[in-house]
């Protein structure tokens, strides 16, 4: 499946992948507002959108395969660019990345199950993660969610751990404008138990205290990815083009030394990336977004963690963004988004 953003309307294009094509099998529509990420939520038949500036949608998977399902919005406040979503491995609650929000939140939702088994999503809290927060992901456990921050003020910056390492502490980073220069972003750390302990009543202090570690985290830092094993962090530093790694229980109790490595990409403006194949491989999506033209994916093996080499370079439309996986592993999705295509990228067989 794949969201989309027509002019008409945006949706979900849903397709049946026959392990050579793929075939059209219907259109689920959402209304005007721009559709972002898209989650199969955990133990359920239900999916979740980031529907930019609405909100999050709700919907039943058997109806959208017909493209009829009946869409059910929970608002995350004024014009909070709702994008990409991480529910915990019980599909208990959903984390929301609202790239605008309050200057950057983490919208938090419980989901609550229904007499028939449907979802009944109830709003708990936003933990602010400033200034623009485009990406959220969850460790394999479900214990930390990892959310990042484009921008901090560099008075902040000075404060957080990865404070003078040249990678992750950055002045003047430039992108699209070059009368635009801004500081570093940052990486929070947030304690999932904290987290959805929250309501509606909760104090700011109790909210702040849900965030356990933040980090330096370079230029314009916005996806993140987790190893299956839970022990690496992988960032993309769009502004950098490098990906950032850092070690997620250091990140917590050993600060100065969470920061591992950075790779860089390959390409220009790196947005989406994925770990895969049991945390050997590395794809990273490089969308070229502000020079224009064709982007690229670049393939990285992992192997050796502490060196990782560049295996392939793939061609690709104008602005590839994110990469999903399927299931086994095998089959990689990447949402080419100014082309409007979707491309599949399948491990080859010895």
């Amino acid at each position: 499946m794949k969201a989309r953003a027509p002019a008409q309307s945006s949706g979900i294009e849903i397709f049946h992948d026959t392990g050579s094509k793929l075939e059209h099998v219907a259109f689920q529509p959402l209304g005007p507002v721009g559709a972002q990420g898209i989650v199969l939520l955990p133990h359920t038949r239900t999916l979740a959108v980031g529907l930019s500036d609405a909100g999050v949608a709700f919907l039943p998977l058997d109806e959208v395969l017909h493209g009829k399902a009946k869409v059910r919005v929970v608002p995350q406040g004024d014009r909070p660019g709702s994008g990409y979503l991480a529910a915990t491995p019980d599909g208990q609650f959903l984390f929301v990345a609202n790239e605008y929000g309050d200057g950057g939140n983490l919208g938090v939702i419980a989901l609550h199950r229904g007499d028939a088994g449907d979802i009944d999503p109830e709003p708990l809290a936003h933990i602010r993660t400033p200034n623009a927060t485009p990406g959220v992901a969850i460790s394999p456990d479900g214990l930390r969610v990892y959310a990042v921050g484009e921008v901090v003020r560099p008075d902040v910056a000075q404060l957080l751990a990865g404070h003078g390492v040249p990678e992750l502490e950055r002045e003047g980073c430039v992108q699209g404008r070059a009368d635009r220069a801004m500081p570093n972003g940052a990486l929070y750390v947030i304690d999932v138990a904290k987290a959805t302990a929250l309501t509606s009543a909760s104090t700011p202090q109790e909210i702040r205290a849900s965030v356990v570690a933040a980090e330096d985290a370079g230029c314009s830092p916005v996806r993140e990815s987790v190893s299956p094993d839970g022990a690496t962090l992988y960032v993309t530093a769009r502004g950098d083009n490098r990906v950032l790694v850092f070690d997620t229980k250091a990140l917590e109790t050993d600060r100065s030394h969470a920061f591992l490595r950075a790779i860089p990409t390959s390409g220009e403006a790196p947005v989406g990336l994925r770990v895969f194949n049991g945390g050997k491989s590395l794809l990273v999506a490089n969308s070229n977004r502000f020079s224009g033209g064709s982007g690229n994916a670049t393939l990285f093996d992992l192997s050796d963690g502490a060196k990782p080499l560049l295996k392939q370079k793939i061609k690709t439309g104008e602005f590839p963004r994110n990469i999903t996986v399927s299931p086994d592993g095998t089959t990689l999705y990447l949402t080419i988004f100014s082309s409007n295509e979707l491309m599949v990228l399948r491990e080859k067989q010895p």
